[in-house]
């Protein structure tokens, strides 16, 4: 195949599942595909907080009390204390206000917090971070697929939809997939006309091109698109109020397509911004903003979805902030973070991880939050639990997983 075909084909709308999944000769006619949600499987959806969220501002250890001295003009409020406060989840932690649109879900018993967590690798720079965290593999570069891959060859799915991506490019989460599609627009799947259809184009590629590595890919790329037309996912509202902002339109795709039994197992989704170095904010400003959209979109997503799908929810970030205030307003590198469990299966109410507290002999090198929680042991608890995963499954090599106690 000619190399500006080959090129071409990878941006017809990020349809490079059919690049491996051709490979495998595992996909059937559209026609024939069945729901791969069969009863109690389970989805397990992912959003990445790309920049390093601070846990501290999320979930606030207000009694601590080196509290208010760390963070100077960032602290929050107690709870109570008055219309920016925080809201109390117990054992002297509180959501940031703009975090209210998921309270629900924490009294409830479905939302849970996972404080002090991260990977055990020490470095501060943003691109190794992400990668040790996607791959699954902390200090190691040389790891080739994703840890949401791997959770995919462990299900049981012939959809080639087992997994999506809302995003431009597929995330290195998801590396080495045969299963899986990314594309930041869905609903240009579902275009029919027009000469720049993805349909037309690959037809126009097709009669350029008839080796037979395109002439398999691009049959298994037109099965997809029929399929995908056939469900219609976007001839059907949505039954929640999204807020406006950027983060919202890929949690309102998202629903349409699960409630469209594509067969979708594994959704992942992420948003930049979250390196807040500069003029963070307290109750309003730069993060609460950030907050506010992410909250308002996942709570609008849960009650989008309702209860007839099994979906999970996990955030993930590579690394948190400062315990304290920098001399621009905001927070620099640091270590452990926060991460926040939802849905199916969590076993929610309670804020879970090793707090010590934010004493300088208890921060890491002196200055973060330190690491009590491998990452590692938060995604597979989840990850297995709410796809239902063999025990059998190594998702993270060489890593022996302890109990986080964030499902049921």
């Amino acid at each position: 195949m000619k190399d500006t075909s080959r090129r071409e084909f990878l941006r017809l709308g990020g349809l490079s599942l059919v690049l491996l999944g051709a490979r495998s000769n595992k996909f059937v006619q559209a026609s024939t595909i069945s729901n791969a949600r069969k009863g109690d499987s389970g989805v397990l959806v992912v959003h990445f907080q790309r920049g390093a969220a601070d846990g501290l501002h999320m979930v606030a250890p207000y009694r601590d009390k080196r509290y208010q001295q760390l963070r100077g003009v960032l602290a929050l409020q107690e709870p109570g204390k008055g219309e920016e406060s925080t809201i109390d989840l117990g054992n002297g932690f509180a959501f940031h206000p703009a975090l209210a649109p998921l309270h629900p879900y924490y009294k409830n018993g479905q939302l849970a917090v996972v404080h002090n967590v991260g990977s055990p690798d020490p470095t501060r720079s943003h691109f190794d971070a992400q990668d040790y965290m996607e791959s699954g593999t902390p200090g190691r570069k040389a790891t080739r697929d994703g840890w949401l891959a791997r959770v995919v060859d462990a299900l049981d799915t012939d959809s080639p939809f087992a997994a999506v991506s809302l995003t431009s490019n597929m995330p290195r989460s998801l590396a080495g997939c045969s299963e899986a599609i990314a594309m930041q627009d869905f609903s240009k799947l579902s275009e029919n006309d027009g000469s720049d259809s993805i349909s037309k184009r690959l037809e126009q590629m097709y009669r350029k091109d008839d080796s037979p590595w395109f002439a398999q890919a691009g049959e298994e790329a037109f099965r997809a698109v029929e399929m995908f037309r056939k469900k219609n996912p976007f001839s059907r509202p949505a039954r929640a109020n999204y807020p406006n902002g950027r983060f919202a339109q890929p949690f309102r795709q998202l629903a349409q397509l699960l409630k469209s039994d594509l067969g979708i197992r594994v959704a992942f989704l992420d948003s930049g911004g979250w390196d807040t170095h500069f003029n963070q904010g307290s109750a309003t400003g730069q993060m609460a903003n950030l907050i506010r959209n992410l909250s308002s979109s996942t709570a609008a997503f849960m009650e989008d979805i309702g209860s007839e799908i099994p979906v999970t929810f996990l955030t993930m970030t590579e690394f948190g902030r400062t315990a304290a205030i920098n001399g621009s307003g905001g927070t620099d590198h640091g270590h452990g973070s926060a991460m926040i469990a939802l849905g199916h299966g969590v076993k929610g109410g309670h804020v879970l991880g090793d707090w010590l507290g934010l004493a300088s002999s208890n921060l890491y090198e002196g200055r973060d939050l330190p690491v009590t929680t491998d990452f590692r042991d938060l995604f597979e608890e989840v990850a297995n639990q709410a796809l239902n995963l063999s025990r059998n499954s190594t998702l993270f090599p060489s890593h022996i997983a302890k109990k986080v106690g964030v499902m049921s």
